[in-house]
């Protein structure tokens, strides 16, 4: 194999999802792109050549020379991940996986389709699986290391990102994590229960690579980005001088700080979503979410909205207190407070969270096939509900909500003044939701 000095050749990919017939799904163009990709190239060495290829939008280049392939996945993407390192591994290419689904899977699952699974965190073990690599002597397993400091991250690669597939937003992460403990997030479990923030000026300085990449239209991928107030105020803060428009997710919790929404509007924020997931109380409290109040919802709904910021949502159904008439009450909650851009999901027990050992351990589980864990299949046997009726019921919800009727019901009239761009946005993601339903392509999947 390749030394470092011979200007090896590596290849990064973002897999696609998979339709509901077992098809990669394809798209003309990715509007919310991942950061891992140009991440992960900002670590490669200097006289390393890299490509990074993003599955939904551009062909993966099987026929080339490469001395390493590098595959991440969200979800069930994952499956797609093996899909691609089997037909690079049957080339003859060494293959590493990483990324949440394939640290919290079992081993076993990502190691059957490659070379070496990293676990974990990329920042220190990424470059030392690099250089294993290109030395012939890469290790089967990287993991983490289980205490480390939070590394200076070097400025994504945003340049080698193929904008002629790729919408107007860019990546940018302020924080890693959440401070909360939901027993279903996989966020709480791949992080450790950890929350890490960024030092401020190193995140203005990833937003003006990202300007100067051609865009001021910013998707901060942050999991929870006011998950400590104090510091969000700060980055808030060090934002408005940057002119940017941004978007991201975090907790009704923001909405409790009048100060702080005026804040991150003059700061360029016009859209967040939110985890909702239910307006049943007891629910919430088997997931260890009752911080969330169900009360205040539409509460603090308002308040976003009172300082021009529009809100979508994620919402869960089928947990253990749900019963048939959590359809209505999800699609009465979602009209009545208009959500912009409404996602539900159908529980999905994801490997290596609580829930899962949960039900795994109680033997609920009805599903091990992980292509089928896209929040939109049923792979567990509820309490209340049949598992037909509550994934034919899930899909006459979203056909519902994405009518022409309820459409028009949720955006016109509009309850924030966005602009016509911002608008633009948020229709034509509506639209792009409404073509996937019909094809039964779980909302947000991409």
């Amino acid at each position: 194999m390749k030394s470092l000095q011979d200007h090896a050749k590596i290849l990064l990919v973002a897999p696609t999802a998979l339709d509901s017939k077992g098809k990669p799904i394809k798209m003309r163009r990715l509007y919310l792109p991942a950061l891992t990709l140009p991440y992960l190239a900002a670590l490669v060495p200097a006289d390393t050549s890299v490509r990074l290829i993003y599955d939904t939008v551009e062909d993966i280049p099987f026929s080339d020379h490469w001395d390493l392939v590098g595959v991440t996945g969200m979800g069930s993407g994952l499956v797609r991940g093996w899909q691609i390192a089997d037909e690079f591994r049957r080339r003859g290419t060494p293959v590493v996986i990483g990324g949440i689904a394939a640290s919290l899977g079992k081993p076993d699952w990502t190691l059957n389709h490659a070379d070496s699974l990293l676990i974990g965190e990329a920042d220190v073990t990424w470059p030392e699986l690099i250089t294993d690599a290109l030395s012939g002597q890469l290790k089967t397993i990287y993991r983490e290391p289980s205490t480390k400091p939070w590394p200076s991250m070097p400025v994504p690669r945003y340049d080698l990102m193929n904008r002629s597939r790729i919408g107007r937003w860019l990546p940018v992460q302020a924080t890693r994590g959440c401070p909360h403990s939901c027993r279903f997030c996989s966020v709480t479990s791949f992080h450790r229960g950890r929350y890490h923030c960024r030092p401020v000026n190193e995140v203005i300085r990833d937003v003006r690579a990202a300007k100067r990449s051609g865009s001021r239209f910013i998707a901060f991928i942050d999991d929870n980005l006011a998950g400590d107030l104090e510091y969000a105020s700060d980055l808030f803060e060090a934002l408005i001088s940057e002119k940017i428009i941004w978007m991201s997710q975090c907790t009704l919790l923001l909405a409790e700080s009048e100060e702080l929404l005026k804040l991150a509007y003059r700061s360029g924020c016009r859209l967040v979503s939110v985890g909702i997931e239910s307006t049943n109380a007891d629910s919430l409290s088997t997931i260890n979410k009752l911080w969330n109040r169900p009360n205040r919802y539409s509460e603090a709904i308002t308040a976003f909205r009172r300082n021009g910021i529009e809100v979508s949502t994620e919402m869960i159904v089928g947990f253990d207190d749900d019963d048939v008439d959590v359809f209505e009450r999800t699609i009465g909650f979602i009209l009545q407070n208009r959500i912009a851009v409404p996602r539900v999901h159908i529980l999905t027990p994801v490997p290596g969270t609580e829930l899962y050992d949960e039900l795994e351990a109680s033997g609920r589980l009805v599903d091990h096939d992980f292509a089928n864990y896209t929040g939109s299949k049923v792979v567990f046997r509820p309490k209340k509900i049949d598992p037909e009726t509550l994934r034919v019921r899930y899909w006459n919800m979203y056909e519902r909500l994405f009518s022409w009727r309820n459409l028009f019901r949720r955006l016109v009239p509009g309850h924030t003044w966005l602009g016509p761009y911002m608008r633009a946005v948020i229709l034509a993601t509506n639209l792009r939701y409404r073509s996937h339903i019909k094809t039964r392509i779980s909302p947000g999947i991409l």
